[in-house]
């Protein structure tokens, strides 16, 4: 009987425990299962973000993370995931689900042109998060395995405490070898219920994915590997094999091994890649006790795919950089061939070339004008000079194409390309990448990677092409900068430098204790030529004043300061070699009757003082122009003018020829190019002869800018102007701004500003109504601050124009140092406009500059329908000139204009 109820409870204790291994096993292949895809929540991420920075949208792989999420979570779903009953493990899923949303609205931001930097950068932390949720699933999991030892444990020492109970009730009535018997018996079932639960743990183990592996602690005797890792390392039966043989293939222990650094209860988590597989594993090792042997249990996750997405996320990330780095340096460097030859070496540098270079096209030639070389490589930018653009005839197509020539291997063209492939293999070039340079769809030149590696030969097209569109901005820019510079310092008609130079040229002499000889020269009748025979004779009469000059002195002494002035600087010349190249210079003109000059000039043995000088100079010339409209008797309506002009010097005879209305005032309108209607006017002074005859201004404002009365002119071409807009209001008639041209002599009066507004007052006009035209180069006032003027007239409400942009009356730094409204392109910009393509690029950079400064700009001097059609092609609106009216009388442009 006690046999009996012995076998019984024997029977009951073996179907209980095994009925809680069953339940044990099943929750721990659950746990697996969430681990398992808790890192598939991981690896997958990872493998999204590489798709989205590549531009690759993966909207299915997002819905799948989203699923597995959310059962992970939940334990519902079609996976047939548990629900991890793990507080720390549920807190972290719930941040990797919110962590997943930040990471979709990153996704769309970068769909959308967002930055791609911050989409890593999170990335990088879910990555971090799902390690973090991984690991806390892996030790609940380890936990419930000790608890499930534990239980069993328990259970079995109470099933033994029982047996025993029954043993020593029945030893009671037995003898001492049966008790002993019992004992054996039962000490073989409890040996055979730990085999049990050996392989009952190794099953799950088994049917896992990672690779797990069990070796003794002391001599590395590999004890257990399972399934996964038999097929990884193909290996079958593990008896008395090592653990570093079998899975690094060494013949000694492991220099990494990390049985030192194990501690009981804790895990190691490193990472390292096996020589034999060749993969990238992240470790967990820890301690445990198998078959009663102290013994490390490791298990390896692949990460290899990640760790690579990593890389080549990281690398795209560099080489973004990379192109930044360039489009910054081209940007601010403004020495482009310093730029350009740090670029080539960033590039080289990066992609780990041998040589980097930039070729030109041009005349069915090629030439290698940059080049980069790696240390020890050498240089071929001297012997790829002049080369025949034949060579490399196979590439053309595929440039005409905006595609890069990739050549991957040199020899593979041995024989389709002979001629090119001579031509490489002469360079020792193996591989290269060439991406085309075009300009306005023409192809001027390529940008070229030689003998990178072979691994990095497929990712360099996108940031060579990317870098040929920055490197022709910079091309481009450098030329506009160069344009701008001559237009800046040197006068487009003459070819002298102009008033920005001379300006720049006499601060500099002003620190030079050397001989000076200086000439100042006007030329006599501009005017007059100008407004009987056009200004295009005006420029003929101006470049042969230029060319005698030249004939004399050093072109590069001479500079155009005004629309018919010049001014001569000799530095280190001797008073006597001074004074012979001065008459040889009034000799070359006294023997012309159209092409004279009024010439005053000035040596000193300092140029100290050289300001003083010009000035002297300046009056000698104008005693000079006083001559010559003495002697100068011109026919018909120009008879005895001189004299009576002469006469205007004085302020009291002028002011009495103005009481007596003996100025006039003549309009000439400003045209809109589009549609030829008049959108304004100038006010142009003309004087009345006591013959009847008009004086054209050439004639006498000289002299009264000599004198210093022209204000009187200016104020009261102002006045008339005011009465007679005033007039207009008041009568109905179409009003547009009419500007009125100031003398810098006018510009000086301390009242200037006043005295306009009491004109404007009197006359009950609005400023607005009125451009303030300043004719004389504004950089040369002394005493007034031309910027805090032009700021205080357009305070007030008037408009403010620079006349004779081109002439160097007007200052090129006045476009970034003063704000103004009007600017007027001189006619001596516009007089080959229709044949000179490069001015017409230059009017069009100007044209540009006014558009996004909000400037209007006037070209004046239009004489000729194809000079018109020119100036609209570059965007001129606009115009005026002879071609469409010359001065007229108020009274006519009245009729003509304001009906």
């Amino acid at each position: 009987m006690q046999r009996k109820m012995i076998v019984v409870v024997l029977a009951v204790a073996v179907a209980f425990v095994g009925i809680f291994s069953f339940i044990s096993i099943r929750k721990l292949q659950g746990n697996a299962r969430v681990i398992n895809y808790a890192g598939v929540v991981r690896g997958g991420t990872q493998k999204l973000i590489k798709e989205e920075l590549q531009g690759t949208q993966d909207d299915a792989l997002i819905r799948r993370l989203d699923d597995i999420i959310e059962e992970l979570l939940t334990g519902e779903g079609e996976l047939g995931l548990i629900r991890l009953n793990d507080k720390d493990f549920q807190s972290l899923m719930t941040q990797m689900k919110d962590r997943f949303q930040e990471l979709k609205e990153a996704i769309m931001s970068v769909r959308q042109g967002g930055d791609k930097e911050a989409l890593f950068v999170i990335s990088q932390e879910y990555f971090e998060l799902a390690d973090q949720t991984v690991t806390e699933a892996e030790q609940y999991s380890e936990k419930n395995a000790e608890i499930a030892e534990i239980c069993s444990l328990a259970l079995t020492a109470f099933f033994i405490v029982v047996a025993c109970a029954l043993v020593w009730l029945s030893s009671v009535q037995s003898k001492r070898q049966k008790v002993l018997q019992e004992a054996e018996a039962e000490n073989r079932k409890k040996q055979e219920r730990l085999s049990q639960m050996e392989r009952a743990i190794q099953a799950p183990m088994n049917e896992i994915s990672e690779l797990i592996y069990v070796s003794d602690l002391e001599n590395y005797d590999l004890l257990f590997i399972n399934e996964a890792g038999k097929k990884t390392f193909h290996v079958d039966d593990i008896s008395g094999k090592k653990c570093y043989k079998v899975l690094q293939g060494m013949d000694s222990p492991c220099s990494f091994c990390t049985n030192g650094r194990l501690k009981p209860g804790e895990n190691y988590n490193w990472e390292i890649t096996n020589p034999l597989t060749k993969c990238h594993y992240m470790l967990k090792d820890r301690l445990i006790e198998w078959d009663g042997r102290k013994a490390r249990m490791e298990i390896a996750f692949d990460m290899t795919q990640v760790e690579t997405e990593k890389e080549k996320l990281k690398y795209a990330l560099d080489m973004e950089n990379m192109v930044v780095e360039c489009i910054r340096i081209l940007y601010q460097g403004r020495d482009l061939d310093k730029a350009v030859d740090q670029v080539l070496r960033l590039v080289g540098e990066f992609l780990q070339a041998e040589r980097t270079y930039i070729f030109s096209f041009k005349d069915d030639m090629l030439n290698n004008d940059y080049e980069w070389c790696r240390q020890g490589v050498e240089p071929q930018k001297e012997m790829l000079q002049n080369l025949p653009i034949s060579i490399i005839d196979r590439w053309l197509p595929v440039f005409s194409e905006q595609k890069c020539v990739v050549i991957e291997d040199v020899e593979a063209y041995k024989d389709s390309s002979p001629e090119e492939y001579e031509a490489l293999k002469v360079q020792n070039i193996k591989s290269l990448v060439v991406a085309p340079m075009e300009t306005d769809g023409v192809l001027t030149g390529a940008l070229g990677v030689d003998n990178p590696p072979a691994e990095k030969i497929e990712n360099i097209s996108a940031p060579l092409q990317s870098l040929c569109y920055f490197l022709l901005l910079a091309y481009r820019r450098t030329e506009n900068e160069r344009q701008l510079s001559t237009l800046s310092f040197h006068d487009t008609l003459t070819s002298f430098y102009n008033r920005n130079k001379y300006m720049q040229d006499l601060e500099m002499l002003s620190r030079e204790n050397s001989p000076v000889g200086i000439v100042y020269l006007d030329v006599n009748g501009l005017k007059e030529v100008n407004d009987r025979l056009g200004h295009s004779e005006g420029d003929r009469l101006l470049i042969r004043a230029a060319d005698k000059m030249k004939s004399v002195f050093r072109k590069d002494d001479c500079y155009r300061v005004g629309g018919d002035e010049f001014v001569i600087i000799s530095l280190n010349i001797s008073e006597e070699m001074f004074g012979e190249k001065v008459a040889e210079l009034r000799r070359s003109f006294e023997y012309e009757d159209e092409c004279r000059a009024a010439i005053g000039s000035r040596w000193s043995d300092s140029a100290l003082n050289i300001n003083q000088i010009v000035a002297d100079a300046d009056a000698s010339m104008y005693e000079d122009k006083k001559l010559f409209y003495r002697k100068n008797k011109k026919a018909g309506r120009y008879r005895h003018h001189s004299d009576e002009v002469l006469q205007l010097a004085n302020p009291v005879v002028l002011q009495g020829e103005i009481d007596k209305q003996q100025f006039v005032v003549y309009l000439q309108p400003k045209i809109s190019s589009s549609d030829r209607t008049a959108v304004g006017a100038e006010a142009l002074i003309r004087y009345l002869s006591k013959d009847g005859s008009l004086v054209l201004p050439g004639h006498f404002l000289p002299v009264l800018e000599e004198a210093k009365t022209i204000s009187q002119i200016d104020f009261y071409v102002f006045d008339l102007v005011c009465a007679k807009i005033k007039e207009w209001l008041e009568g109905g008639k179409r009003s547009v701004p009419v500007s009125v041209n100031f003398s810098r002599f006018s510009l000086t009066q301390p009242n200037f500003l006043e005295r306009l507004k009491e004109i404007c007052q009197k006359h009950g006009i609005s400023p607005t109504h009125l451009e303030i035209e300043i004719t004389e180069y504004v950089g040369d006032v002394e005493g007034t601050d031309i910027s805090r003027l032009i700021t205080a007239l357009r305070g007030e409400g008037f408009g403010v124009t620079i006349d004779d942009f081109g002439t160097n009356y007007a200052n090129l730094s006045l476009l970034s140092a003063v704000e103004f409204d009007v600017l007027k392109l001189d006619r001596s910009m516009v007089r080959d406009v229709a044949e000179n393509g490069k001015t017409r690029e230059i009017i069009k950079a100007i044209v540009d500059i006014c558009k996004k400064m909000k400037i209007k700009l006037v070209a004046e001097g239009i004489e000729k329908e194809e000079q018109l059609e020119a100036l609209k092609s570059c965007g001129v609106e606009l115009v005026q000139g002879y071609l469409f009216s010359e001065p007229i009388p108020i009274e006519e442009y009245e009729k003509e204009y304001l009906q």
